[in-house]
């Protein structure tokens, strides 16, 4: 047994440590003749070296025999150590990739909890990723589906926010209760289920011409927040559903109209 200063002694426990952490989850007899080999290239290293070895000569070895993941080929390794490597170590664009797709897996994991509060970092982190590899010039390739997730959730969330959300938010004010009084509702089963129906289609329609016309108005920034999804997306889609609201309105109040 070599010795050595308590600082130096340290430094090669903590090189060991992190060597037997990658080894862990590998065949037993590949750990246990990688960590035998590594330990007699220290001892082989250190054995001209006057004790107590400090650490000063510790380091140097070390540094010469590079990190301990080294010492395990890539095909030996857990996948799940390759992948967390990969995030840690690998291209910046990588990480990125990576780190949206685990932000929308724990998003999911942690649903119950807090995890939506998680898609939001994942789609941006993702869109970071986008632009880093547009200013390259490199094509998206495979990993644009480790991004897509998390920006196409968020996307319908927010396009289903914004068909429904601020109409049913007036319907529910409309409907009060003094509605029946207010708005001399028929009796009748049929009158009330026709004059929800109109209130729903006027309010439906009437906010999807108001977002039709807010969202051409401002279509690039809408295209740029969701790029590469909604880079076909043209100023005629939102047209097309100013349209369907102005239908949908005009069957509201025709049923209103014809209530009784």
């Amino acid at each position: 047994m070599i010795e050595m200063t308590p600082a130096a002694r340290e430094r090669l426990d903590n090189y060991l440590q992190r060597m037997r952490s990658e080894l862990r989850g590998t065949r037993a007899v590949v750990a246990d003749e990688v960590e035998q080999s590594v330990r007699e290239h220290i001892e082989i290293a250190l054995a001209q070296a006057q004790a107590p070895v400090g650490a000063t000569e510790v380091i140097g070895i070390l540094d010469r025999l590079g990190p301990p993941e080294r010492w395990l080929g890539d095909e030996e390794r857990p996948m799940w150590r390759r992948a967390l490597d990969h995030v840690r170590s690998g291209p910046e664009d990588g990480r990125l990739a990576y780190l949206s797709f685990g932000l929308f897996v724990a998003s999911i994991v942690l649903l119950p909890i807090f995890g939506f509060l998680l898609l939001i970092p994942a789609m941006f982190v993702g869109r970071a990723w986008v632009e880093l590899a547009r200013d390259r010039g490199e094509p998206l390739g495979a990993r644009r589906w480790l991004v897509y997730p998390a920006m196409a959730v968020v996307l319908a969330f927010a396009t289903g926010l914004l068909i429904i959300g601020p109409p049913m938010m007036a319907i529910a004010f409309a409907l009060g209760p003094d509605v029946e009084s207010l708005l001399d509702i028929p009796t009748s089963r049929l009158g009330e289920l026709r004059f929800l129906a109109g209130l729903g289609g006027v309010m439906f329609g009437s906010w999807w011409i108001i977002a039709g016309g807010f969202c051409a108005a401002f279509i690039r920034p809408i295209r740029f927040v969701f790029s590469p999804l909604l880079d076909g997306l043209r100023r005629k889609h939102f047209a097309v559903l100013a349209a369907i609201g102005a239908l949908v309105a005009a069957a509201g109040a025709t049923l209103i109209y014809y209530r009784h």
